[in-house]
């Protein structure tokens, strides 16, 4: 793929290169990131509360 300049530097890089810019894409999949940072939240604490409640309920992990 390479480069995509000439010279082989960012100095005559001017402007955005992102080829989603200006578009709803970007908001989409900041929204679906979010959504999955958040589920992965929600199940990782389910499953901390389970454990933490066998460990009450049993006592210390052998």
């Amino acid at each position: 793929m390479g480069f995509p300049f000439e010279p082989s530097t960012w100095d005559g890089v001017s402007g955005p290169i992102f080829m989603g810019y200006g578009g709803a894409m970007p908001g989409l999949f900041s929204l679906i990131s979010i959504g999955l940072c958040i589920a992965a939240l929600v199940i990782g604490q389910r499953a901390e509360a389970k454990s933490y409640k066998k460990y009450k309920k049993y006592g210390k992990a052998k």
